[in-house]
């Protein structure tokens, strides 16, 4: 095939034709071309529509894709606990969407710029895209890639021809994805696909907020405020980072014991700490030296420091506290924290992080929240927000978790507590509403 046939296949392939595309990336390599499928659009599949205030399974056919697009089969994908209203008390939605938290899946078809991914490969749809190249990713802050805030594109629809966007231009939740190429990571590994869907969304938000968005130092104090699935991650995290103590603070039994087996050194119920759980956790990160001039952090002996004659007391506790509690979105089953907003714990959390110390957090809120203001202003704590993605800068960081789990460093297997077919979504979905399980997986048959 000669250069003007190549031009004239791309052409015919932008306007939505049949004819093959030879892949960019294999004839700017030099390589022989590779045959890219086209003339997908039309393609029968289920997915979870949310409609109006109503969600169910349809059948869809989808729409041609857009240059920049990857259609993707679908072999497993978790339910996070931040769509559990979405799913099981669905409010307005217009135009019909497709839910979900990306997944696991493998490259079907590819639209006529996509360079990131090719026909075969499997690929990892996370939450947080990375487009490298929007002012935030060039800050290196890709966690909050601009391409999340694209406007939703149909990419799907009904028999009577409604058109059916996917959530964040992707949508999890049915035989097939299509999804911008920004929101993928190819991977070559054994890992099981039920075990690489852990990280699409909540594994990775765990993982990056204790090892690359603010990484732990080894040999430092570590709390962590809520063990579900992103909190028992970032215990991980921790744990593989080094950290010389790891403290897990989980009203839930079965999620305490599941925080220790990871690697936390102690875990706490804050139903029966109460309000002495900020110094409790404080009191843990005392360490063994108290001396003003060996190291230590506690120096409210006022003589002791050498005569200056001043009793001052700085902050201690944890050096890095991550949090991941959030709100009842629905009130669980299995057992809740003292506070179903969740604010209680967000200001734990805030006024246990030593003077100098590094909260990062991760739950999502609804209302305000109330702070000491000298505290807040001086006190030297840094606060991260940890987006949607925890920090993670999906592109860069999603090979690196994928290792982990390789080397048996990160056991995403004991994350995947439920596996449920496509059917039955709502079930998945009430069984994290009530944190029954830890990570529910649906997988596709």
């Amino acid at each position: 095939m000669d250069r003007r046939d190549l031009l004239k296949n791309g052409a015919a392939a932008i306007v939505g034709g049949t004819t093959s595309l030879l892949s960019a990336r294999s004839v700017e390599a030099g390589q022989a071309p590779a045959v890219v499928r086209s003339g997908s659009a039309g393609r029968p599949f289920r997915a979870w529509v949310r409609s109006g205030t109503q969600i169910r399974l349809e059948n869809l056919r989808t729409l041609p894709l857009g240059p920049r697009s990857v259609l993707i089969r679908t072999e497993a994908t978790q339910c996070c606990y931040s769509m559990v209203g979405e799913v099981l008390a669905p409010t307005q939605q217009d135009p019909p969407k497709i839910v979900g938290h990306g997944g696991v899946g493998v490259v079907e078809d590819v639209g006529v710029q996509v360079k990131r991914v090719r026909v075969g490969d499997r690929v990892i749809v996370a939450n947080t895209p990375q487009c490298g190249q929007c002012a935030n990713c060039l800050q290196g802050r890709s966690d909050m890639c601009d391409v999340k805030m694209m406007a939703l594109v149909p990419v799907a629809e009904r028999p009577d021809g409604t058109q059916v966007v996917g959530h964040n231009n992707y949508g999890g939740f049915g035989e097939l994805m299509i999804a911008f190429e920004e929101y993928l990571i190819p991977t070559v590994t054994r890992v099981p696909p039920v075990e690489l869907a852990v990280l699409s969304c909540v594994g990775a938000a765990g993982l990056a907020a204790a090892v690359t968005f603010v990484p732990v130092q080894a040999g430092t104090n570590v709390a962590v405020m809520g063990c579900g699935p992103i909190g028992l991650s970032a215990v991980q995290g921790a744990r593989i980072c080094g950290a010389k103590q790891i403290i897990a603070v989980e009203p839930i039994a079965y999620r305490r014991e599941l925080a220790a087996r990871f690697g936390a050194t102690t875990v706490l119920d804050p139903n029966v700490e109460g309000d002495r759980l900020v110094e409790r956790v404080t009191d843990l990160c005392r360490g063994e030296i108290t001396s003003l001039f060996g190291g230590g952090r506690n120096f409210s002996e006022g003589g002791a420091a050498g005569g200056f004659g001043v009793s001052r007391t700085r902050p201690y506790g944890p050096d890095f506290v991550i949090e991941a509690v959030g709100r009842n979105r629905l009130p669980p089953k299995a057992g809740a924290g003292p506070d179903p907003t969740g604010l209680t714990a967000l200001r734990q959390a805030y006024l246990m992080t030593a003077g100098t110390g590094h909260l990062t957090t991760l739950g999502v809120y609804e209302g305000d929240l109330t702070l000491p203001a000298g505290t807040f202003s001086i006190s030297g704590r840094t606060h991260h927000s940890g987006q949607l993605g925890g920090g993670a800068n999906s592109f860069r960081d999603m090979p690196r978790f994928v290792r982990l789990i390789e080397k048996g460093l990160f056991d995403a297997k004991s994350m995947a507590t439920s596996i449920f077919p496509l059917e039955q979504v709502k079930e998945a979905f009430q069984a994290a509403a009530d944190r029954t399980t830890v990570t529910a997986i649906v997988t596709m048959a």
